[in-house]
């Protein structure tokens, strides 16, 4: 839709944006450029879920917090780990990859 409307140059499998996209949220969010998010640095099983969470987007183009309850976030705890790892930032951070990651 985004080459359709002409707001992107080339055609290009929706995971490849995402991941583009991810890398581009991430760098700009170490450098403390993005609101809404604490800018501290991910843990590294901080930074694992997010990657997880950046798959699933890529796959079906957004995430809530419902979809924790399938693989492979049920595997590794599910909701209630993902509230253990990011707190009250959960929502917050996903409505921020939701908006970056897809838009």
């Amino acid at each position: 839709m985004r080459f359709a409307l002409e707001q992107q140059p080339v055609l290009e499998p929706f995971a490849e944006s995402v991941n583009a996209r991810f890398d581009t949220w991430l760098k700009q969010r170490s450098s403390s450029q993005l609101s809404g998010v604490s800018p501290q640095p991910f843990t590294a099983e901080q930074l694992a879920w997010v990657h997880l969470i950046r798959d699933h987007i890529a796959t079906s183009l957004a995430i809530e917090p419902d979809d924790f309850g399938y693989s492979p976030f049920a595997q590794r705890g599910g909701l209630g780990k993902a509230h253990q790892l990011f707190g009250d930032q959960l929502n917050p951070l996903l409505e921020e990859l939701n908006l970056a990651l897809v838009a």
